[in-house]
């Protein structure tokens, strides 16, 4: 883990922080606590498969089950708003990142966690947000993250909508290699899913 500037939590208080914050987030609204879970364990698998270091998986663990902390921070009303949000509403939405990375460091996660939580709606042509990061600029977990979190957005039912079947998800995922996604980790989402 990196220094703070003050002491770090054991291991066995990092593993079970996530599960802790991850339960305050399922009271607040099932739906992001279930889909981080998804994501979790998605984005594990991808990480696997690129076969990184035991620290760089800890990292992605964290960042993923806690990629949507933020949207404690955004109204209720908007998070779960059953139709299209407007301009102002999305201007809040696209703060969760923001949110997100500034609490999981504040409490006491690596500044690497915080920066796959930051960016993990940044797209790979430098159109996302927040910061307009492209390419390998955005975090590998980030990446990761945000390839496995569209496809569960696609497949699952929602306020707003119905889940899609995976195969048209995936093709979907597919066309947006090289501009929404990384190459790579669309690569490893298919290998997984296989």
């Amino acid at each position: 883990m990196e220094p703070h500037g003050h002491a770090q939590p054991t291991s066995a208080a990092m593993l079970a922080e996530p599960e802790r914050l991850a339960g305050l987030m399922h009271a607040h609204d099932r739906y992001t606590a279930e889909h981080a879970l998804r994501v979790r364990t998605l984005g594990m698998a991808m990480g696997q498969f690129f076969e990184l270091s035991k620290a760089e998986l800890l990292v992605l663990n964290h960042a993923a089950h806690l990629h949507d902390l933020g949207k404690l921070a955004v109204p209720d009303e908007i998070v779960r708003k059953p139709g299209p949000l407007t301009q102002a509403e999305w201007r809040l939405m696209r703060r969760h990142p923001v949110e997100g990375a500034r609490a999981v460091v504040q409490l006491g996660f690596c500044a690497r966690t915080g920066a796959a939580v930051r960016h993990h709606h940044e797209h790979f042509d430098g159109s996302g947000y927040p910061d307009g990061l492209s390419g390998d600029e955005i975090p590998l977990a980030a990446r990761l993250i945000h390839v496995a979190d569209a496809l569960d957005a696609m497949i699952t039912d929602r306020v707003y909508c119905s889940g899609r079947p995976l195969p048209e998800a995936l093709t979907e995922v597919r066309h947006g290699a090289g501009t929404q996604f990384c190459p790579r980790c669309v690569s490893a989402l298919e290998h997984v899913l296989e």
